[in-house]
């Protein structure tokens, strides 16, 4: 797996899916997870000429952790695997608790990238939109501490590594049909998502501790200030993230356009067709 190194002496692990060639298009992963959760995606980018460049996000994967990571400072990060790569007009898509990275992009790096896409991302917590329903219980824990949350998360972590199939089968439990129903019975996606279980980073709990911490905090990113193009997808009934998180996102941003996918779940796979040709119109 490729690696840069960043300035200040991090490593940043990436992946490039589909056509070398074709346009570039980041792909952050969610929380928690890495690069080989869309593993899945190789051929549908291939097909859409696209370079799917899929970084593991700090502590995740093979990057090094950044405990004093922020959202914006892990825009920059990605700012400097643009450079790196040579990639100057690429999209930028980030999928659920990649999103908010993802719109730090287009707020910190509006000369490097084209555009953004959120699928299923969480929205900014503080301020508390009044349309925004109850936290779940991970997030009210990492509220408060973020070792708490990282204790919550290596037992997730550790019962992934030790029985993958069963972690997976129990998650599908929690999810909505569409999204438990792709997990269940599709090869390829759910090859994925096991791979990712089997591997984790030492550092993937604290990594996603930071994640829902940072979640809870405010931002260090004005939305308003976003400039470049932005696709804020999300499904009517997907579980994981509620779909008022996306009016949030959509309301704070004056160049986004809300695409809301009625009966869809969290991952919307079978939308991917819609959601790259959004992305190739910018």
């Amino acid at each position: 797996m490729p690696v840069t190194t960043l300035a200040d002496g991090r490593r940043l692990a990436y992946e490039v899916l589909g056509d070398p060639n074709g346009r570039g298009v980041l792909a952050l992963h969610g929380t928690p997870g890495s690069s080989r959760q869309l593993d899945c995606l190789d051929k549908p980018a291939r097909d859409h000429k696209v370079a799917l460049i899929v970084p593991d996000r700090a502590g995740y994967g093979g990057s090094t952790y950044d405990r004093s990571r922020t959202i914006a400072s892990g825009a920059r990060d990605l700012g400097q695997l643009i450079e790196h790569l040579g990639r100057l007009d690429a999209a930028v898509i980030g999928l659920s608790g990649g999103g908010p990275t993802a719109l730090a992009c287009g707020v910190v790096l509006p000369d490097r990238i084209s555009s953004v896409t959120t699928v299923g991302s969480i929205g900014p917590l503080v301020p508390r939109d009044p349309s925004l329903p109850p936290d779940r219980l991970i997030t009210r824990t990492a509220r408060r501490s973020q070792p708490a949350a990282r204790a919550l998360f290596a037992v997730m972590v550790f019962a992934g590594r030790r029985r993958p199939e069963q972690t997976l089968d129990r998650f599908c439990a929690l999810l909505a049909e569409p999204d438990a129903q792709l997990l269940r019975d599709d090869p390829m996606v759910r090859k994925a998502f096991l791979d990712d279980l089997r591997h984790p980073s030492p550092t993937t709990a604290r990594a996603a501790a930071r994640d829902f911490w940072l979640f809870t905090r405010r931002w260090d990113i004005d939305l308003s200030a976003l400039t470049v193009p932005l696709h804020v997808w999300h499904g009517t009934e997907d579980r994981n993230v509620p779909v008022a998180h996306a009016r949030v996102i959509a309301a704070a941003c004056p160049t986004a356009q809300l695409h809301l996918i009625q009966g869809g779940g969290h991952m919307l796979v079978s939308n991917l067709e819609e959601i790259i040709g959004a992305m190739r119109e910018v």
